[in-house]
């Protein structure tokens, strides 16, 4: 009982960090910008970055309320919708911390990839959310065969991406995966690298205790 007080109230702590984390970077982001006459920074809201951070934190709010009630002694086993939507938010982050390690930090550098909110938005919260992810949530399953749902948020938001970036010219190409007119190829390239990682994550997550012992 001891222990799972403890391992609740560790899991509390990281949910209340990606709250935390997710809304003072972001409240910066919107009403303070370098430059007070721009007025609210809503322009940030279409970067990946910001809305993998934001699912996250959305999610980690039924999440703590779970790590309430294992603190109250009451069940705080995650419902399998709610362990879904954690798929989905740490799969997004993981993404993100892979684009920036591999990707965009050889482009921009990175020292400006980890300043400012971009240390909490690109390493902190996603260590975060992986940590929780394959360690602290692991007493409900997820199938194997549910990795490509971790690619669903990224279809829909390279869906919008193209659009803008491509067929319409709203958007800069601010993530590079335009150069030349190859899109397609930085696209697919995109959705399979997020493809690897949710099925990774789904395999280093493992078996619940409960399935493992049946298959001793």
């Amino acid at each position: 009982m001891k222990h799972e007080r403890r391992r609740a109230a560790v899991y509390l702590a990281v949910q209340i960090c990606l709250i935390v984390f997710t809304v003072i970077p972001l409240s910066f982001l919107l009403f303070f910008p370098e430059r007070p006459d721009e007025g609210v920074q809503t322009v940030v809201i279409r970067y990946y970055t910001t809305l993998s951070n934001v699912a996250a934190a959305l999610a980690a709010i039924p999440a703590a309320i779970f790590a309430v009630r294992a603190l109250s002694g009451k069940s705080g086993r995650l419902p399998r919708w709610l362990l879904i939507c954690r798929f989905l938010a740490t799969s997004m982050l993981t993404l993100t911390m892979m684009t920036v390690l591999c990707f965009l930090g050889p482009i921009y550098g990175y020292g400006e990839m980890y300043t400012g909110v971009n240390f909490w938005f690109h390493l902190i919260n996603p260590v975060l959310s992986v940590t929780a992810f394959l360690f602290l949530e692991t007493e409900t399953a997820i199938p194997f065969k549910a990795a490509p749902l971790g690619i669903v948020p990224t279809v829909l938001y390279g869906l919008v991406y193209v659009r803008e970036v491509v067929f319409v010219g709203t958007w800069p190409d601010f993530y590079s995966l335009n150069p030349g007119g190859r899109w397609v190829v930085s696209v697919l390239a995109m959705l399979f690298a997020d493809l690897l990682l949710s099925a990774l994550l789904l395999l280093a997550r493992g078996k619940p205790p409960e399935e493992s012992e049946k298959t001793v």
